[in-house]
């Protein structure tokens, strides 16, 4: 009898505290993980936010759903001594065969509701190039609306308007698959912030893997979640 090969996956690293949107089969699924990872804050957060948090969770499945992003996260942290929320997308998008020109596929992500402020190249861990990019988005494109919804200040009640998102895409082809370029977006309300969502940003493109096992090093160390992978995988 010939035993079958495990399948292969697509993993993608999760920070510490991170609550998953997309990638789950059903809303069932997803309502039941937001309800273990956020119960617990609430004390700390307050009733009105973190059924706000809920809200917003939702809204952003919604906007992601069939959008092509494999993985979104929320991960609520403290940014000098005050609540913040970042949120985080992974979009994987096939290029055809030939020159890759990652800046035009940020552009073409972001779309004309966002502005590219600043590119550049970047040495991931592994020693892999990837190109990183500063820039704003607005709730007009899809991208900006999943970021948006659950962007709102983790202290404030109400749901105030989220008109700009400080953003940071990193883009880089996944490993001996270099037409399948990963894109991994983390956003906030704040610009400010942009510098420390790129650390962020950056490690999980580095840990982005498809394989039969959870990837070594970065990944490892923070956690790693099993999404859907591209066709093909």
């Amino acid at each position: 009898m010939t035993a079958t090969a495990a399948p292969k996956q697509f993993w993608v690293p999760t920070p510490p505290g991170w609550v998953e949107i997309a990638a789950f089969d059903t809303d069932a699924r997803a309502e039941a993980h937001w309800r273990d990872m956020i119960e617990p804050a609430r004390e700390h957060l307050g009733d009105g936010p973190t059924d706000h948090l809920y809200l917003g969770l939702r809204e952003a499945r919604a906007a992601v759903a069939r959008s092509g992003v494999t993985s979104a996260g929320v991960v609520v942290t403290e940014v000098d001594d005050k609540p913040a929320v970042w949120t985080f997308s992974t979009a994987i998008e096939k290029v055809a065969s030939g020159e890759v020109n990652p800046v035009a596929l940020v552009e073409r992500a972001v779309g004309t509701a966002g502005t590219v402020e600043r590119v550049e190249d970047i040495t991931l861990v592994d020693g892999r190039t990837a190109v990183q990019a500063f820039l704003t988005l607005t709730p007009e494109t899809r991208l900006g609306r999943a970021h948006g919804s659950t962007a709102a200040p983790a202290a404030t009640p109400a749901k105030p308007p989220v008109e700009r998102l400080g953003s940071c895409v990193v883009a880089v082809a996944l490993p001996g698959r270099p037409h399948d370029l990963v894109l991994v977006t983390g956003s906030s309300p704040d610009p400010e912030h942009r510098p420390l969502l790129a650390h962020v940003v950056s490690a999980i493109a580095a840990g982005v893997h498809v394989g039969t096992e959870p990837p070594e090093g970065v990944a490892k160390a923070s956690g790693v979640l099993p999404v859907n992978g591209p066709e093909g995988a």
